[in-house]
């Protein structure tokens, strides 16, 4: 599995997403059926291709089986939205982003393996570039434009390691309010939550709920 991005849709809000991706070191898969849309943006990704996004086999020829996210930036047409959808959690992509223009649709994109799905009316294609591009997000509240709430995982490297000595919140200006641990280290399954002190040790199993703006969130380590 690579860290590259395959983003199948190249309307206003595909190409922004893979440009932003782009720009930012990602590697890039640019898919759309339509030829001009591929044209548009060929200069400004690594990988754009033509190709019926809905062909499984087209697909795995182009890589995106191995790709570690995939985003699904159909704007009109559902069935197709849809139906992508199904076929990239058939190649076992392991996450898998959509775009919808409904609650119904968002819904029903969710029950067919979409990870999280994006109303488009409301959430900038730059926002979620850098969702993409930052640690993976359990769960976001945004509680003033640009700042938000978020749950992650404990990042690579930090377990075993107490916040003090990591300096969170000097290096990327977040705070950690809260961390959803196990009362038993070796019985993940009975959590509580606690208010860490700052030599308090991180545990690979925890979640950490962080407070602060989107784009230093980003800046944070998967």
């Amino acid at each position: 599995m690579s860290d590259a991005v395959a983003v199948i849709g190249l309307g206003r809000f595909g190409s922004r997403l893979a440009r932003r991706l782009h720009e930012a070191g990602r590697e890039v898969i640019a898919l759309d059926r339509d030829r001009a849309a591929v044209e548009r943006i060929r200069d400004s990704v690594r990988h754009a291709v033509v190709l019926d996004a809905t062909d499984s086999e087209a697909l795995k020829s182009k890589g995106v089986a191995q790709a570690g996210v995939a985003f699904v930036a159909i704007g009109e047409d559902f069935e197709a939205n849809v139906l992508v959808t199904v076929t990239l959690r058939e190649l076992g992509v392991p996450r898998i982003f959509a775009r919808a223009r409904s609650l119904r649709a968002a819904r029903v994109l969710r029950a067919v393996g979409a990870e999280n799905v994006v109303m488009a009316e409301d959430e900038a294609a730059d926002r979620w570039a850098d969702r993409l591009l930052g640690p993976r997000v359990l769960n976001q509240i945004e509680f003033h434009e640009g700042h938000s709430i978020v749950e992650i995982p404990c990042p690579a490297g930090w377990a075993g390691h107490s916040l003090a000595e990591l300096h969170v919140r000097a290096k990327f200006g977040v705070h950690v309010v809260a961390i959803r641990t196990a009362i038993e280290a070796d019985d993940p399954s009975r959590l509580r939550i606690v208010v860490p002190g700052p030599t308090r040790e991180l545990r690979e199993n925890d979640v950490l709920i962080i407070m602060g703006r989107d784009e230093d969130i980003a800046r944070l380590p998967g």
